[in-house]
């Protein structure tokens, strides 16, 4: 029996998507679960036999791909983020581009002796949820184009480097918040949000290859997206009256530890959302649903330049 505690997960950057490169810099994957994995699609099977007896199903495309969600932590992430806006940092800054960014993603199992692969794993979405109390999250959506396993005791991967931020994000460390112009806790009070990055990836299949898996993932439309929720006042009724006439405005907020920040700036985001309602015990919130247009993001990173003390120790262990 295998225990989830004694399954390891790395991961390292291709030259090649699809070929893990001979000399790999596998880097540890800290993750609360791992969802990337194959799915055989089978296809029914219509034929009518000598008997009623159904005549079996065959295997079709395999799909490789799936969630993997972590805790957020500064520097974990940069390389995912880079696959999902298809472009390297520069700078401490990335924009958006049109560079294919893959990885090889190897689990094992030390308990049991199982190890896998997948390669040429591609982000198709990267979600980042703001709660209002305790980490924040983010959710890789990957999607690869090869998978292998195997049981012999042995794993794809050594010793894999942990370059990892040691300290977690958590909601306090959120600040800068500003929408339509308004920093959040002047004009109004953010209660939760969460943005997300979605290349819109389709699954380029290929016949001649002898193989049910994708021959390409490719990134179509990029679409920044999230969901915002206010309590309702004057400055937020003005952010929602926009959603009548479909105005854009800035949206941006900022994350920083004892080991550097990310700013995300979105400069024009457009917003829809409900006229709010409340029961008489109720605080009247307003949901709106955030959506990037014609302006690219940003996102800046800014590495802290010198150790300072932390009022946030229930977010300084690792884990």
């Amino acid at each position: 029996m295998s225990s989830g505690a004694k399954i390891q997960t790395a991961y390292c950057r291709e030259t090649t998507p699809g070929t893990t490169p001979a000399s790999p810099a596998w880097l540890l994957l800290k993750r609360v679960t791992n969802g990337l994995k194959p799915t055989q699609n089978m296809v029914e099977n219509a034929e009518i036999g000598g008997t009623r007896m159904a005549n079996g199903k065959t295997p079709g495309t395999t799909d490789v791909g799936g969630d993997v969600v972590c805790k957020y932590r500064y520097g974990q992430h940069d390389d995912f983020l880079a696959s999902c806006f298809g472009n390297d940092w520069v700078n401490n800054v990335l924009t958006m581009g049109n560079n294919r960014i893959a990885f090889s993603v190897a689990s094992f199992a030390s308990d049991i002796g199982v190890a896998s692969i997948a390669t040429g794993c591609q982000v198709g979405t990267f979600k980042l949820e703001i709660p209002n109390d305790g980490d924040l999250q983010a959710t890789i959506t990957l999607a690869g184009l090869d998978w292998n396993d195997k049981d012999d005791g042995t794993s794809y991967f050594d010793s894999p480097t942990d370059a990892a931020g040691t300290l977690r994000y958590s909601f306090k460390q959120v600040t800068a918040i500003s929408l339509n112009g308004i920093a959040g806790g002047s004009g109004f009070c953010v209660d939760t949000f969460d943005i997300q990055f979605d290349n819109g990836m389709k699954t380029q299949r290929c016949i001649g290859t002898g193989t049910g898996f994708a021959g390409a993932n490719i990134p179509t439309t990029f679409t920044p997206s999230g969901q915002i929720t206010l309590s309702w006042s004057k400055s937020a009724y003005e952010t929602w009256k926009k959603t009548l006439t479909g105005a854009a405005m800035p949206f941006s907020f900022t994350i920083a530890n004892d080991e550097g920040s990310y700013t995300f700036d979105f400069p024009s985001v457009q917003v829809d959302g409900d006229w709010p309602d409340g029961g008489n015990t109720d605080i009247v919130q307003v949901k709106l649903n955030i959506t990037g247009s014609d302006i690219p993001p940003t996102i800046t990173r800014v590495p802290a330049s010198a150790p300072q003390s932390s009022n946030n120790t229930d977010s300084s262990t690792a884990g």
